[in-house]
Order: structure tokens, then sequence, then C-alpha cells
């Protein structure tokens, strides 16, 4: 599940020949955007991907599509870059493309007005990029990544190379996150309209404002819905304000790449690859054990569950309980809670070393179960205010997870 939540058909979004491959589309501007910035060769990219799989928290799609999305590009001869938030001049504009495609069945005579119509473009968030330049009469010079995991990242990244510019270092994010309320330009006081939107038949939405942020997503969804396909773009924002504090969760590509990295070489090495990735990421091990029991429901295209863990090893006769709603939210160790958002929680196969995307985990599974401080302007009271266990319905104060860790080691010390 995507933070987007329906963006399963993004090969159509993209332009995708039937065959997988890509073709590009070349973009004109008066610079060659796509010679600024970091190259990201097939092995950067597959570190950054399998490194945002530590970091979705169970969210953000799934790992083996991203690298089948990536790998296809790259086949095809497409060029990724990557562009640091500081690199951009303050007059640059930047911009968040995605897809959103609305999986609600719909009746047979609502299917025949839809084919009686037939495609009217075959790139819609790509068209949907465009349609958003001219209307604010600006050319962007990158993409801003939604979210971090590994098919939202890999969707965006894709995006740019197609497109013709580099993707921005940096996210709205820093992780995967159920809702578009945790998006940081809105929490920063930013407004993420204007947007547009192109369905796959061609027909052109400007959505100039919204009362209320939240009204954008529930919009554009029920464009989907008739739509089936909808390509947007929002977040347009200046490269002064993208610079500002808080605003972006800047280098989180960056942090994304140095724990796929140290997986790769701690696995290569004979060395525990989880703990690297720990240690990368400088987070905290919250559990070690097996899948024991798990429950989940789909309730208005969210994914909403539980997972019960049984301990091995240093955790022996000990439990985890991970709560998610698409990806996690809160875990409790033996009742007690050791962690929650907007603290990142993520479960990983101890066999593969990579992160588990809810609900694909089976009983008896080995895993670990890492936890990384979330982003400073998450723990603002701006951020915690759509991003706190209580936001998500949840009788939880947020507590960072290293002071209830401390606190967990101290009151286990004096017993």
């Amino acid at each position: 599940m995507h933070r987007r939540q329906f963006i399963t058909g993004f090969g159509v979004a993209l332009g995708t020949i039937a065959s997988g491959s890509a073709t590009p589309i070349v973009r004109t501007s008066n610079r060659d955007d796509i010679f600024r910035g970091a190259a990201l060769d097939a092995q950067a990219l597959e570190d950054t991907l399998l490194g945002s799989s530590y970091l979705g928290c169970g969210g953000g799609g799934s790992l083996a599509a991203a690298r089948e999305l990536i790998a296809a590009d790259l086949a095809s001869g497409l060029i990724f870059r990557q562009l640091a938030v500081s690199d951009l001049l303050d007059d640059d504009m930047v911009a968040s493309p995605y897809a959103l495609e609305s999986l609600a069945p719909i009746d047979d005579v609502m299917q025949a007005r839809l084919d009686k119509i037939g495609a009217g473009t075959d790139a819609p968030t790509i068209a949907s990029f465009r349609l958003l330049e001219k209307y604010l009469d600006v050319t962007f010079g990158a993409v801003i990544v939604g979210e971090i995991g590994p098919l939202s990242m890999a969707e965006a990244l894709s995006l740019g190379a197609r497109i013709g510019v580099p993707s921005l270092d940096a996210d709205t994010v820093g992780r995967a996150t159920p809702e578009i309320n945790q998006h940081s330009v809105r929490v920063a006081g930013h407004a993420i309209t204007p947007a547009a939107a192109v369905t796959q038949f061609g027909d052109k939405v400007i959505l100039d404002y919204v009362r209320d942020p939240s009204r954008e997503e529930d919009i554009f969804r029920a464009l989907s819905v008739v739509s089936r396909l909808v390509g947007v773009t929002d977040a347009a924002i200046s490269g002064a304000i993208a610079k500002s504090e808080h605003v972006l969760v800047q280098r989180s590509l960056s942090l994304a790449a140095r724990i796929g990295r140290a997986v790769r070489l701690a696995a290569a090495a004979g060395d525990d690859p989880i703990m690297a990735a720990q240690k990368a990421g400088d987070g905290y091990r919250l559990f070690d054990g097996t899948v024991q029991s798990f429950d989940w429901k789909d309730s208005e295209g969210f994914l909403i569950g539980k997972v019960t863990l049984a301990g091995v090893g240093e955790f022996a006769a000990q439990s985890l309980l991970l709560d998610y709603k698409n990806e996690h939210l809160v875990a409790r160790r033996n009742g007690a809670v050791v962690a929650t958002c907007p603290d990142l929680i993520t479960m990983i196969d101890r066999q593969t070393n990579e992160g588990i995307g809810n609900p694909d985990f089976s009983e008896g599974q080995a895993v670990s179960v890492l936890a990384f401080r979330a982003p400073a302007l998450w723990r603002r009271p701006e951020g915690l205010q759509v991003f706190s266990p209580r936001y998500f319905g949840y009788d939880i104060d947020y507590v960072p997870v290293e002071d209830r860790l401390e606190h967990h080691r101290s009151k286990s010390e004096s017993s």
C-alpha cells in the first residue's frame, strides 16, 4: 500500500510500452537539467532501493516491483541523477509528480462508456507535470520524491529520468506514511496547490485552491474513480523554499543508499547485515523473533492490522506486538510501548535482509525489528499534530524512541 493509495497502474501513467521498457521523453528547457547533480548507476540505485525498504516502515510498495521498474528503465537507456537541495538556485522551481489509480469496482455501463473514449495520453503523470508548468508559467528543474519506500521512491526516480530532470536528495516524509496529511511542505505552512491532474483519457484539471489540504486527495481520488487512472503533480515550490528548514526531509535518498550499501557489504563479508543497517542509520534493535500471528483488513483504502512476534536469542520468552495502518505506527514489547510514530519502526526478513512490506509476512518467519529516529521536523509540535500516536487514535503520547528505550533499560536494570 502507498501513501498515494492507488498507484498500481504506474506503467500506463509513465507511458511504459507493452514490453516493459521505457520510451525516454527528452525535456526541452533553457538549460540541460539532466546534467545537474550526481549520476546514479545501477549499484547506487540498488543500494538506495534496498535501504528504502528499511525506511519504508512496512509501506511504500514492493521492493521487487521497484527493482523491476528501475531495471527496465536502465535497460532502455534512461539516465538517473540526484541533486542536493543545497544545490538548487533560489529561483529554481521543483514539484512532486505521482499517479493515482482507482481499484474501486465499476459497473458494466460505466466500463462501456470508458472503453468508447479510448486512451488520450500514454503518460498522464508526465502530462500533469507539463500542465502545471504551463499553468504556473515555470520550468521545473527537479522532482520531489513523495516518500521513502521502495516502489514510491522508484516511481519518482523513474519519472525524473523520463522527464529529463534530476530527483532531489530529499522527500516530504523521510519514510513511508499512510496519509497525505503527513506532508512536510504542507506542515511547514506552504500550500501544495495549485495542482494539475491529467487522466488517461487526456482530460486536464487544474485544482487552484482547496480550503483544507486533505481535500486535494479527496478530489483527485474521486477523479480517479471515474477515470481509473490519473497523473498528478503538486507541491510546486521554489528553491529558496525547498532549502528552508523543515520544508523537506533533506538527504533522505542518501540515507537509504547508505543503509543499503551497509547491508550489501556486511552480507558479502559474512557479518550481520541487519546490525550494519542499524549502525548506518543510527538506529535501535527492538526485537529478534519469529512471526507468531497476524490479522489485517482493508478499511476505506487503508491496510489496518497487527502482527505478533515471539522472541529468540536475547529476546527469548518475550513478545512484540506491532500495530500498522499501511505502515507500522506502534510497537509494544511485553505489553509496554517501546516505539511509536513518527519514529520509524520496520520489520526485516532475516533470510533476505530486506524490509518486509505489510502484510507480506508468514507464520514462523524469522525477523528483526529496528527503529530509527524521525526527522526533526516531525518531532516539532507542528509535525506531531498530524503524526503522533494520538492523531491515529491511540491513547499514547509521543515519546522519542531513544527516551523510551532508555526508560525501559533503566527500569530493567533496577528490577
